[in-house]
Parts: C-alpha cells; structure tokens; sequence
C-alpha cells in the first residue's frame, strides 16, 4: 500500500512555551519533513503566540496555530476544531510535553496500513532533567547508548529498553489498556467517522482512551509502536477532579461499543467536514 503522503502532526499545547519550543525543536529534526504542524491550542497567552510565529518563519515545515479562548481544559474542542482544518489523509496526535525522536514521522509514515491506528510508548523524564533541556532549548542531539544510559543510572529518565529495541510493529490487537494519547496516529476519515474527540470529556482525563475506544468499536484494529518512544517532560500533574466523571462516560462508551462521540466534529460542523 502506498504511504500517505503529506502527514498530518497535531501537537495540543497551553501555557508551556518552554516544552513547546523542546518539542518543535524535535519536529524541526525529523528526517522526514513531508508533514504540516498544527498547533491546537487551548487558549495559551502572548509567549506561545510569539513563539510560534517565530517558528513559522524558519521551519522546514509548515505551521499552522489554531487557537481559542482559555476557558478552562478543553482539549476535545481544540482538536476538533484542528481537525476542521486538516486536509491530510492522515494524522499523528502528540501533546506539547512530549519531544519526538528525529525518526518520529518517518515510522508513522513506514508503518500506516487501513484499518489500523498506531499507539507509541513514552519514556518519563526527571524534573531535574526537564528544567535543564528547557533552559538549553533542545534535547541532546545523537546521544549513543552510554549516554542514555548514564541519564538511567542519574535518574533522568525513568526506562532504557524503549531506547534499545529496534523500530517494529506489534501484532493488530483491539485491547483498550496503555492506550496513550501523546503518541496515536490514525487516517482522517477514520477519526471523521466516529465523530472525532468527544467534547463531553470535560477536564482532563480519559478522553483519548474514548477515542482509541470507539475507533476500536468501529473495526479498526491497535497496533504498538516499540523503538520509537517521545519523551514526556515532567510536569505537576493536572487537577483530576472531573476524573471519576470521566472514567464513568468512558465505562459506559465501553458497555455500549458506541462509535460516535456524543459531542463531535457534527455539533460544531452541521456535519460538514468531509
């Protein structure tokens, strides 16, 4: 099957200029540039605003900024909205804490097959660790085994394996668990079909596993990155107070193998998207 071609890469971000200039240091050194960056942003003030149309101007790339109002954590709509601008047949979704290796895009592309959606594995880093790439701007740039392993045994990073295997594919499977979403990719019109994220996914939590989980109940199959991992900056964690809300609608999105978000790309759209 021929390879999709150009890609589409959507980063979510809010107010965390620092980990977004890592992480379009990240992008800005793949070794495959045939993509369009579209920073969904969910509300961020003047600095991500700066930053990211100086970016605009030098990457290899092109960039695109969708934004709305901060209103409070509203991922789902940013997305949504991001995905009304898209015209790419397919679509990697990452987050703006999570820095990609420089062959990130390359092994979507190598890798992307109908009927499937591809999951990748992150590798946490040390708050220590993060503080100091963020003040440096950049990863470290073709750094060998020792090295990462050294960053192991100063507790820089919390796994080396993910780091030593080789890029490869697991085996389609349609199991829910481990399901990450700042490593997913999947065809668009996939992702159109089940109606995109599903806005009544208020706050954080869960609303990319309700994704993973209707593409699932609407045939596609999982399939596990492995070699290929981003590494997650720390961060304090999010307010989980809408969790126990959330983790309910999910249970009940898995009882019923319901295949469209209930709060999508139709509200929003009048359904027109194709």
């Amino acid at each position: 099957m021929t390879p999709p071609k150009p890609i589409a890469v959507v980063v979510s971000t809010y107010n965390k200029p620092e980990y977004l200039r890592l992480v379009l240091n990240g992008f800005e050194q793949q070794t495959d540039n045939n993509f369009v960056l579209y920073i969904a942003d969910d509300g961020s003030g003047e600095e991500t605003r700066r930053l990211v149309e100086k970016s605009q101007a030098r990457f290899p790339v092109p960039i695109r900024h969708i934004r709305h109002e901060d209103r409070g954590f509203r991922k789902c709509r940013i997305h949504n909205r991001t995905l009304l601008e898209i015209q790419e047949d397919y679509i990697i979704f990452t987050d703006g804490d999570c820095v990609p290796l420089p062959a990130m895009v390359a092994t979507h592309r190598k890798y992307a097959v109908k009927g499937c959606f591809l999951s990748g594995g992150r590798i946490l880093l040390s708050r220590a660790w993060t503080n100091k790439l963020c003040k440096a701007g950049k990863m470290p740039e073709h750094l060998p085994v020792t090295g990462w392993l050294r960053h192991r045994l100063h507790g820089n990073i919390n796994r080396l394996l993910p780091l030593m295997l080789p890029i490869s594919l697991g085996r389609p499977h349609v199991r829910l668990k481990g399901i990450r979403g700042c490593h997913l990719s999947c065809w668009r019109e996939d992702v159109i079909h089940v109606n995109g994220f599903d806005e009544s996914f208020e706050g954080w939590g869960r609303e990319d596993s309700d994704l993973a989980a209707r593409l699932l109940h609407a045939g596609m199959q999982r399939r596990n990155l492995r070699g290929m991992p981003v590494f997650h900056l720390w961060h304090e964690e999010e307010s989980r107070h809408r969790l126990d809300t959330n983790d309910d609608m999910l249970e009940q999105c898995l009882d019923t193998k319901r295949t469209k978000a209930l709060k999508g790309l139709d509200e929003i759209s009048g359904g027109n998207h194709g």
